[in-house]
């Protein structure tokens, strides 16, 4: 007869590929997301969600003993919320249920995260693809590092709270060798904590600092009063502070109001950004009327957007694009064919080499 270690371990082993790989296939209907294509998103999705959650009803009846009940309850928190993150698109209860489920699949990603310790495959999801059999790299995330402060940390940065910042610090980074920062700008309604994941496999596998604050209020400041840019850089100051920061490659980047916000924070006579990179979004009329475009001469620039963006219209990107190249900004414009009003991750790879060449993986 078979022991109670025995089935957990057999749960475990049941549960735990088909979670990362529901998370996987979750990121593929994130990539083409878009109004006309959710019937054949939530058909693409659904075989994963089943196979998910026909283990999930196994694992969830297990008790765990008591010196690894935390190691269970993440595995049973992460499948929960994946399962939540499906549930938005193959049954969306309102027009908000999609963004409900994007947010859902972050927490499921915050969940499994510190099993990357534990568990290969974990670590190896929380890696780019083409590193994720690179065992040197899986080595040097696991090494042990008392006292020092690495991988998430977060300052005041609880969902139900606004204003704060998360930051990640690679387990594998030397603290002697200034490291590249890329500080990355949530979308309108959205939360650092959750922006965070769009951008921490690639910190994790090419060995930058990434921050993701918080807004203030809903959304930046694009209109009216200006509550963001003063602790946006008192960030900065405080993570150079506390990191080694190459000061020649600090990226400031965002998506959609986060975009604009690029723009708008980053096109300043002092602005302490090297390079600016906003997606999806809209040259804010402030910029031009305040004078300071200017600012955008010289200034390093990747714009990003797609041809089926049904917030921003592609045109609008156009017409930012010959603003910022009059004024004489290093620009480089990508339009993403059939890419909607969506993060468009696969563009981080390109987009970290133009910004440091050092970073790029062989």
């Amino acid at each position: 007869m078979p022991s109670d270690n025995d089935e957990l371990l057999e749960a475990i082993t049941d549960i735990a590929p088909k979670l990362l790989t529901t998370m996987e296939a979750f990121e593929q209907v994130q990539r083409n997301m878009h109004p006309s294509r959710l019937d054949k998103l939530a058909e693409f999705l659904s075989p994963y969600e089943e196979s998910l959650q026909a283990s999930f009803q196994k694992f969830s009846r297990l008790q765990f003993p008591e010196d690894i009940a935390p190691f269970g309850k993440r595995l049973d928190d992460g499948a929960r919320y994946s399962l939540r993150a499906c549930e938005g698109i193959t049954r969306p209860e309102d027009t908000f249920s999609t963004m409900k489920a994007m947010r859902a699949h972050c927490r499921a990603q915050e969940f499994m995260y510190p099993l990357a310790s534990v568990m290969t495959p974990v670590s190896q999801y929380f890696l780019e693809t083409l590193a994720r059999e690179d065992a040197a790299l899986l080595a040097s995330l696991n090494q042990d590092r008392p006292g020092e402060q690495v991988g998430l940390l977060n300052a005041q940065n609880d969902r139900d709270v606004r204003g704060g910042f998360s930051v990640y610090i690679p387990e594998h980074l030397d603290p002697e060798q200034p490291a590249s920062l890329v500080v990355a700008l949530h979308g309108g309604t959205g939360h650092g904590a959750d922006f965070l994941w769009s951008w921490l496999r690639e910190a994790r596998t090419r060995g930058f600092i990434l921050v993701a604050p918080t807004s203030q209020m809903d959304t930046w400041s694009l209109m009216g009063e200006e509550h963001d840019l003063e602790h946006l850089t008192a960030m900065l100051n405080f993570v150079k502070q506390q990191c080694n920061i190459d000061e020649q490659h600090i990226l400031l980047t965002g998506m959609s109001d986060g975009g604009t916000y690029t723009l708008l924070a980053g096109l300043h006579q002092a602005s302490p950004f090297t390079h600016l990179a906003p997606f999806s979004c809209v040259l804010h009329p402030e910029i031009q009327m305040e004078g300071r475009m200017k600012f955008a001469e010289g200034r390093n620039i990747y714009l990003v957007h797609g041809t089926l963006d049904w917030m921003f219209p592609v045109d609008m990107a156009y017409m930012a694009e010959a603003e910022l190249n009059a004024a004489g900004a290093n620009l480089t414009f990508r339009v993403i064919e059939g890419l909607s009003h969506s993060y468009c991750r696969a563009e981080n790879p390109a987009l970290l080499t133009w910004f440091n060449p050092s970073l790029e993986r062989s």
